[in-house]
C-alpha cells in the first residue's frame, strides 16, 4: 500500500517546494541553472528518494514482484534510451552541454517510473500543485502589462520565458473549470453548500485566467484542444444528467453573448495565424531529420545520439539540438529502435489512463489536451511539467490499487 507516514510527508513536502519554486520564478525551458532550478532539484530529490531511482537505474525494478506494467516497461525503455544514445553521443563526439539538454528531459519524461508510488497526501497534491503552477505562469505572463482588452484583437507577445508553452497552463485552463463545475453537482451537506459554490467559482475563475492567457497569445493547438475537451466532457455530463447540460448551455450562452467580440476575434486570430504560419514547417523538419538519420543504417536504427544537432528549416536552417515534434526528435536522437521503446512505454500508460477516465473523469479530461499537445504538436514533451502530467496518471491510479488492497 502507499506510504501514509513520514515518507509521504517528505515526498509531498519536496514536491510542494519544487512546484512552488517552479511556479513563482521558474520557466518551462530555463536559459540556465540558477537558484530556482537548484531549489526545484532539491525538492524533486526529496520526492524521488534514493531507493526508487536506484531500483530503476540498476534494473531491479524489472523483477520487482509488486511492479506495475508501466514500471517494468518504463524501466526497460529508460535504460535503453539512456545508455544506447549516450554511447552514440560519445562516438559522435557530441558537446557535453547538448547531451545534458537531452538527458535531463529524458528523466522528466520517465518521472512516472522514477517517482515512488505516492501516498494520499502527495497524490492529491500533484494535480492541484501543477494547476497552481499553470495559474502562476498565466499570472506572470499577464503581469505587469495586463491588457485583457487585447484578447481577440491582436496576438500578444509570448515573452522571453515562453511561460505559456508549459503544459501546466493548458492543464489549469481545462481541469480547474471542469473540476469546479463537477464540485457543484456533488452532494454535500447544507452547511458546506455555500463553501462548495465559492470554491467552484474560484476554480472556474482561475481556469479562466489561464485560458485567457492562451487566447491572448493565440496558442492555436492549446485553444482548440481545450475547447474540444471541455465540450466532450459537457456532452458526457449532459447525457447522464440533462438538467446539467441545460444549465451549462444557458450559462455558456450568456458568456458567449457577453464576450461575443472577444470570442469571434480569437477565432479570427487563429484563422489568420494558421494562414500565415500553417504547420510551422513540421513537414520540412521531418524531411531534414529523415535525411540526417538516413545517411547510414546504424543512425537509422539507433539514431544520432543525445546531443546530436540537425539543420532545422523551422528555425532558419540553424543547427540546433531539437525539433518541434516528439516523433522527429526521438527519431533523430534514438532512431527506430528508440521509437519502439518509447511507444511501448506510452502504451503501458494507457491502462492507468483508462482507469483514471472511469474514476476521475474531470481530471482525465484535464490531462488529455496537454498530453496531446506534447506528443503531437509541440516541444513541451521536454518540460518538467509534461513529466508531472504523466505522473498524475500513475500516482492517482496507484491510490485505487491501495484502496483495493
Amino acid at each position: 500500500m502507499g506510504d501514509r507516514g513520514p515518507g509521504d510527508m517528505i515526498r509531498a513536502g519536496g514536491l510542494a517546494v519544487a512546484l512552488a519554486a517552479y511556479g513563482l520564478s521558474g520557466a518551462p525551458a530555463p536559459p540556465g541553472i540558477g537558484w530556482t532550478e537548484a531549489v526545484m532539484a532539491a525538492g524533486l530529490a526529496c520526492a524521488l528518494g534514493l531507493v526508487r531511482p536506484l531500483c530503476v537505474g540498476s534494473g531491479l525494478m524489472l523483477t520487482a514482484p509488486s511492479a506495475r506494467l508501466h514500471e517494468v516497461v518504463g524501466t526497460a525503455a529508460f535504460l535503453y534510451l539512456l545508455w544506447v544514445p549516450l554511447l552514440g553521443a560519445a562516438v559522435a563526439g557530441a558537446a557535453p552541454e547538448d547531451v545534458v539538454r537531452d538527458v535531463v528531459p529524458l528523466g522528466f519524461f520517465f518521472l512516472p517510473v522514477l517517482l515512488a508510488p505516492a501516498g494520499p497526501l502527495a497524490s492529491r497534491l500533484l494535480p492541484a500543485g501543477l494547476a497552481g503552477v499553470g495559474l502562476l505562469f498565466g499570472l506572470r505572463w499577464w503581469w505587469p502589462g495586463v491588457d485583457v482588452g487585447s484578447v481577440g484583437r491582436a496576438a500578444m507577445a509570448e515573452g522571453d520565458l515562453y511561460l505559456l508553452n508549459s503544459p501546466a497552463v493548458l492543464f489549469a485552463a481545462v481541469w480547474l473549470p471542469l473540476e469546479g463545475a463537477a464540485g457543484l453537482v456533488r452532494r454535500r451537506r447544507s452547511g458546506s453548500a455555500i463553501l462548495a459554490i465559492a470554491g467552484s467559482a474560484l476554480m472556474v475563475a482561475a481556469g479562466a485566467v489561464a485560458a485567457a492567457a492562451l487566447a491572448g497569445a493565440v496558442h492555436r493547438a492549446a485553444i482548440l484542444t481545450a475547447v474540444a475537451a471541455v465540450a466532450c466532457r459537457v456532452l458526457i455530463l449532459g447525457r447522464r444528467t440533462p438538467l446539467i447540460l441545460g444549465a451549462i448551455a444557458l450559462a455558456g450562452g450568456g458568456v458567449a453573448v457577453a464576450l461575443q467580440d472577444t470570442i469571434l476575434g480569437t477565432v479570427a486570430q487563429i484563422a489568420w495565424k494558421t494562414e500565415i504560419y500553417g504547420l510551422n514547417e513540421r513537414a520540412s523538419e521531418a524531411a531534414a531529420v529523415a535525411d540526417h538519420i538516413g545517411s547510414s543504417f546504424a543512425s537509422l536504427v539507433f539514431g544520432a545520439g543525445w546531443g546530436a544537432l540537425v539543420r532545422n528549416p523551422a528555425v532558419g536552417e540553424m543547427w540546433v539540438s531539437y525539433t518541434h515534434s516528439f516523433a522527429t526528435y526521438m527519431l533523430l536522437k534514438t532512431g527506430i529502435a528508440g521509437m519502439i521503446a518509447v511507444v511501448a512505454y506510452l502504451l503501458s500508460l494507457v491502462p492507468p489512463l483508462v482507469m483514471l477516465m472511469k474514476r476521475e473523469t474531470a481530471l482525465a479530461f484535464g490531462l488529455l489536451p496537454p498530453l496531446a499537445i506534447g506528443l503531437f504538436a509541440h516541444t513541451s514533451f521536454k518540460y518538467l511539467c509534461f513529466g508531472l502530467i504523466l505522473s498524475i496518471i500513475t500516482t492517482r491510479t496507484a491510490q485505487y490499487r491501495d484502496l483495493r488492497a
